[in-house]
């Protein structure tokens, strides 16, 4: 009979599929995790005591043949023991993989960094497996820039919606996904400015039905394929 942390384990690398399709291998016999996108990629071993008191062991982290284990260790460190984090060590190599990047040049090129206001304006939502904790209920209600508006829906499941300036969003957002998360991720993002009924600020709301109803007609159909409920 399998344990409550084969269950555990079982149902996070399924959810990973889902959210990852063709960019996750599993082998349950090596207890080896591989992730690859583009020229990424990842490899970590879950030690039989992952989900109880161990966490995962990265075996290689290269961007474009960059070795980047150092910078992934640290954010395994600060992640706390019996919880799912696979997810949230995936996010946090597609943040690495941000920074480790050469950015693209042009002839225009002037060597200022753009501002978010230079940037324009930016719509993110992103779905969680769940939203209780409520020191992340605060802290996705507070973003760093009063120019980014939204919505949070906590529970089961959880769903933020930001807009605003595009740097202002995308900072919050990424600070977020840097949490804990069993599951985060990014279902729509535009480049357009959302308006929401309650006006400015980012407003938590009870169900599903209050976040349609606070986007309006308009946007409830974006909303709804980007929720996979169409």
């Amino acid at each position: 009979m399998a344990s409550e942390e084969d269950e555990r384990l079982q149902a996070e690398i399924s959810l990973l599929e889902a959210m990852y399709p063709d960019q996750i291998e599993w082998d349950e016999r090596s207890r080896e995790l591989k992730y690859h996108s583009n020229q990424r990629s990842l490899q970590l071993r879950l030690p039989n005591a992952y989900l109880t008191d161990a966490l995962p062991e990265i075996l290689a982290a290269n961007i474009d043949r960059a070795d980047v284990r150092d910078q992934l260790k640290q954010h395994i460190a600060s992640c706390s023991c019996g919880e799912e984090i696979l997810d949230s060590i995936i996010y946090a190599f597609g943040g690495i993989s941000e920074t480790a990047m050469p950015p693209q040049s042009s002839a225009n090129d002037s060597g200022a960094a753009p501002t978010a206001e230079d940037a324009g304006e930016a719509t993110i939502i992103v779905w969680l497996h769940h939203l209780l904790n409520t020191n992340k209920r605060k802290q996705a209600l507070s973003p760093a820039s009063p120019n980014v508006n939204g919505l949070t829906k906590p529970g089961y499941p959880g769903v933020l919606v930001y807009s605003g300036p595009k740097g202002a969003v995308h900072e919050h957002v990424d600070d977020l996904k840097h949490q804990n998360w069993q599951a985060f991720q990014v279902r729509l993002e535009s480049d357009d400015e959302w308006t929401f009924a309650h006006g400015a600020g980012v407003k938590e709301v009870e169900a599903m039905k209050d976040v349609v109803a606070a986007i309006g007609e308009s946007r409830k159909e974006e909303f709804l394929a980007a929720m996979r409920m169409k």
